[in-house]
């Protein structure tokens, strides 16, 4: 079924009353017989006021009574007559039960006149008196009116409408429940994803900017170069040339800031001046991580540890940092046959914390670990495709940590695994500024 046409299936106001009164008197034929002919308790009128709070809640006049009504009605003298009564005794029989459906819901459109707002005791209320007065009235109109209802009769459907309008309560409140547990999954999984998102914008914010001051160099060069050339008296087409170099990178670098502007203003903000528990954004990383891991998820274990949860302010960079190392670790250890743990551990100690990244897989030669925080370089080549990584990750892990006024090691064995040990002011990380 498409998405964009989902709509067009969307029931109309009439189609709604007439599914709640087939719905209705089909249920309704869970009943006992008590007290008088043609009378019945039934469990349909636990259902009955939820179907009209849910799935008529701008209902302000009693149609969907008369339809109810009109529907149990014609399923039992149906049933009657297959049962060989005739149709003027069935009516006879029947017609209070139809009676009462119709009263419940004029009644309720009395008593809750908006039931989007009506809060759950209000609801109680009017669905005890709703029960309880349609019931006095199918009762004596099954009596013949010759007999009124008995206070001990009276006193017995009191406890029927307060039985069935709590059972009715209760589950329009697991209703509400399970409705709120839903938004709040469905708000935590947009605020993972947006958190995520302003994280990678944010780090990347930094090799966009890095980019531009070398664009800036190369046309302060392409100008020099041209000013040389004319002092030299060169030929105008390389004079004309040369300006043009300077004229296009000049247009470049005003497309990169665009772009680095635009950027800034989308991330600008966001959650910047909340603070974030350490446990909340190991949350997110494991998260992310199973996501990204996908299939391979049951052969690549993450183990967060943390002591103690500290609040964080560069929860962005922080996150940016375990990002990479986490996403590295993965990467190195699916390299080497698909199977590891991951281990990252927090703390504080004094006035620095620090965090460590430990994998199980490959490890990392000593002439490559000379090489990790170089711009460009990387051991991620993909021979189907020929794609090779950018190499951009522990650069920007390097540099979110000096930026923060710490420092990282690397200890690492061939097949030993790797272990990444970051150490950062206190301060910095819990404050959100160095």
């Amino acid at each position: 079924m498409k998405v964009s046409n989902w709509r067009e299936l969307r029931l109309t106001a009439a189609q709604r009353r007439l599914l709640i009164g087939l719905v209705t008197a089909l249920s309704s034929q869970l009943y006992l017989s008590v007290w008088a002919e043609g009378f019945r308790v039934s469990a349909s009128v636990i259902l009955y006021p939820l179907l009209l709070v849910v799935m008529m809640r701008d209902s302000h006049r009693p149609d969907t009574g008369l339809v109810t009504g009109l529907s149990v009605m014609g399923i039992r003298v149906l049933i009657d007559l297959v049962r060989g009564v005739s149709l003027t005794t069935a009516l006879a029989i029947e017609y209070p039960g139809g009676i009462f459906y119709l009263c419940y819901d004029v009644l309720l459109c009395i008593l809750v006149r908006d039931r989007r707002a009506a809060s759950l005791p209000r609801l109680w209320c009017s669905f005890f008196l709703c029960d309880l007065l349609s019931n006095t009235l199918n009762l004596a109109l099954s009596s013949g009116l010759a007999v009124y209802p008995l206070p001990a009769e009276v006193i017995a459907l009191s406890w029927v409408a307060l039985a069935r309008s709590c059972a009715a309560v209760l589950i329009l409140w697991a209703i509400g429940r399970y409705r709120q547990l839903l938004l709040r999954e469905e708000h935590e999984h947009r605020y993972r994803h947006l958190f995520l998102m302003t994280a990678e914008l944010k780090t990347e914010l930094y090799f966009l900017k890095k980019d531009s001051e070398d664009v800036e160099a190369v046309m302060a060069h392409a100008y020099q170069l041209y000013e040389q050339l004319e002092a030299q008296q060169a030929p105008e087409a390389l004079t004309s040339l040369a300006l043009s170099i300077a004229r296009d990178v000049h247009e470049v670098k005003k497309d990169n800031l665009r772009i680095i502007r635009g950027i800034e203003s989308e991330v600008a903000g966001a959650y910047d001046g909340e603070t974030m528990v350490l446990s909340d954004l190991l949350h997110i990383l494991e998260v992310s991580t199973r996501q990204f891991l996908g299939s391979q998820r049951a052969d690549i274990r993450l183990e967060c540890r943390y002591s103690p949860d500290l609040p964080i302010g560069a929860h962005y960079r922080l996150l940016s940092i375990l990002k990479n190392l986490v996403t590295n670790a993965v990467e190195a250890i699916q390299s080497a046959g698909g199977r590891g743990t991951i281990q990252v551990d927090c703390r504080a100690e004094g006035d620095q914390f620090l965090l460590q990244v430990r994998d199980d897989g490959p490890g990392i030669p000593e002439r490559n670990r000379k090489l990790l925080f170089q711009m460009g370089y990387s051991t991620k080549f993909d021979p189907n495709t020929g794609d090779i990584s950018r190499g951009v990750g522990l650069p920007a892990v390097q540099y979110i940590v000096e930026d923060l006024g710490g420092d990282i090691q690397v200890q690492s064995q061939p097949g030993q695994g790797a272990c990444f040990q970051i150490s950062l002011p206190l301060d910095a990380v819990t404050g959100g500024e160095p």
